[in-house]
């Protein structure tokens, strides 16, 4: 007995410290201790409903065209989300010379090569147009020297990361409750309630006749006001269902082609927009009053930024571009955007040489 106890406060240690440090839970997750939980999908991992459970899938390598001119070495730098992370986007998908990744969280500090075509690839998924070009982008500034920064936190900031709860709840949720055991366990539930109540978790929501999972944030157009003394609804800019009206969606529009004349002015040779749609603005326009706002940027009279639109094609596959238990594109669906992309630069690039 007195082992067990010795044991059960060893295993509880280590959990705590995992939580705790980050170094020794990516350690553990190296020596595959346990799962993220998106191994099935990101949707699937909010809702556990077991029709969605999509198992994770490599993509073959796809091997862009050799459709390079001029004599200029190409750089492709891109800020961008979930969509173009490494793991899904890398540098062989592209017929460049040199290649970089920044996520919006991110600063690229950048010296302009100009022995090169420098080429700045802004994306970003639907549901964050509107909070993104709320105000140009600023995360990219000119600097000495090229590289990319994720800020340095003052002592207090970093204190509060090391006790902030959402991350910490997340790592425990990794290290406990996405083994087969509590996964089985979890789908029995969100099963019950969904099909004696017609419940699911409030993170998702299923469109066309139930058959498609989609996020709650591209649907959700109202949030209720944590202000007690004066409670009121919020829209949410992430919905594709959130009016937008002409005023925002011209400053929009504006702050993208600011965006570009700033880019331009650090060095950059040519900038390019790709918004990604959200989910539900794919496979289900209809569940509410669509905004159209891809459509409306695209077709801006003011917007001068030449633009990756994948819109029209994903719409004609329809749900085989995004995946089932997911809210990312299916393979299919990223080689679209790849080929598109590749397109653009060579076109460009040539024009230029």
């Amino acid at each position: 007995m007195r082992f067990l106890k010795y044991f059960i406060l060893l295993f509880a240690s280590l959990i705590w410290l995992a939580v705790l440090n980050t170094d020794i839970f990516r350690y553990m997750g190296k020596l595959n201790l346990f799962t993220d939980g998106y191994q099935f999908g990101d949707l699937y991992r909010l809702s556990n409903l077991p029709q969605f459970k999509d198992p994770k899938k490599d993509c073959p390598q796809y091997i862009p065209p050799a459709n390079k001119t001029g004599n200029k070495k190409i750089n492709l730098f891109i800020i961008g989300d979930s969509f173009t992370e490494p793991g899904r986007i890398s540098k062989a998908d592209f017929n460049v010379d040199s290649y970089q990744y920044i996520h919006w969280g991110e600063a690229l500090h950048f010296k302009a090569d100009t022995s090169a075509y420098n080429i700045l690839l802004i994306e970003c998924v639907e549901r964050h147009i509107r909070e993104k070009f709320a105000a140009p982008i600023s995360n990219v500034v000119a600097d000495s020297r090229t590289f990319v920064s994720r800020g340095n936190p003052s002592f207090m900031q970093k204190l509060d990361l090391a006790f902030a709860a959402d991350s910490k709840e997340e790592r425990l949720d990794m290290m406990l409750f996405q083994n087969p055991l509590i996964l089985a366990i979890k789908e029995w539930k969100a099963s019950f309630n969904y099909k004696f109540f017609g419940r699911v978790r409030e993170e998702v929501t299923l469109v066309n006749q139930d058959n498609d999972l989609v996020f709650y944030m591209d649907t959700d157009t109202v949030q209720a006001s944590k202000d007690a003394e004066a409670p009121h609804s919020i829209l949410k800019t992430t919905s594709s269902f959130t009016p937008l009206p002409e005023s925002e969606l011209d400053t929009i529009v504006n702050n993208m082609t600011k965006s570009k004349l700033l880019a331009e002015q650090m060095g950059f040779n040519q900038v390019f927009l790709s918004i990604i749609p959200n989910k539900v603005s794919v496979i289900s326009p209809g569940w509410g009053i669509y905004n159209h706002l891809i459509e409306r940027v695209n077709e801006h009279s003011s917007l001068q930024i030449p633009v990756i639109n994948v819109l029209p094609e994903y719409r004609k596959m329809g749900n085989t571009s995004y995946l089932k238990g997911d809210s990312h594109w299916t393979c299919e669906g990223q080689t679209i955007w790849l080929e598109k992309v590749n397109t653009l630069i060579a076109e460009l690039t040539g024009k230029s040489s």
